[in-house]
């Protein structure tokens, strides 16, 4: 509820109501990135390259956002989405982009510890160190960006095993086809920050 950025939808409210929890959040007049990526590909389409640029671009600007944020004392509040995903990123009709769903984040402030070793997150898009239950900071943020850029541009899926188990296996491996070979439009330089992105270590 700290956070106010227009690449975050807005928690404007938390409330109890007859022994129930709500959450009043910003509207978003819009559909998921998830739902966009999946109407291209059942028309053989690909999300165009300088659309998928600009969306992470503005996915970034609002985790930038997130990961500097401070309290009223100016303390860091180390924020960590810890669930970037294509569900989780809303694009409005007017082409805003919102990042959506803390609800699995990290932060100083919070009360909870999770315990060691617990992975929380989708699988596909977690980085490694998540993967294998070791702390993480806002660079795994920065991997599952890279997971759906590099997946926007080839229209395949980087990380997806016949089950969890496997998906798993191939996010701790974390090889990465080269993107020119399955889409020859991408220019070596958006490759190279791709590859930065999804470093393993």
């Amino acid at each position: 509820s700290m956070l106010s950025h227009a690449n975050i939808v807005q928690t404007f409210d938390v409330g109890e109501s007859e022994g129930s929890y709500f959450i009043v959040m910003e509207f978003v007049d819009g559909t998921s990135l998830k739902h966009l990526i999946d109407y291209r590909h059942e028309r053989d389409k690909l999300i165009p390259i300088g659309s998928a640029i600009r969306f992470i671009i503005e996915a970034c600007k609002g985790l930038d956002y997130a990961h500097n944020a401070v309290d009223v004392r100016q303390r860091p509040l180390n924020i960590v989405h810890r669930d970037i995903s294509p569900p989780n990123l809303l694009v409005s009709v007017r082409g805003e982009v919102k990042v959506v769903d803390f609800g699995l984040a990290k932060a100083a402030s919070q009360l909870e510890v999770t315990d060691p070793g617990v992975v929380k997150g989708k699988f596909s898009y977690l980085a490694p160190e998540a993967v294998m239950g070791l702390p993480v900071d806002h660079r795994a943020d920065i991997f599952a960006l890279g997971i759906i850029l590099w997946e926007m541009l080839t229209g395949k899926r980087l990380f997806y095993g016949e089950n969890e188990y496997q998906t798993v296996q191939l996010v701790e491996k974390c090889h990465i086809p080269p993107i020119s070979a399955l889409n020859q439009l991408v220019p070596p330089v958006l490759d190279d920050i791709i590859y930065k992105a999804l470093v393993k270590d």
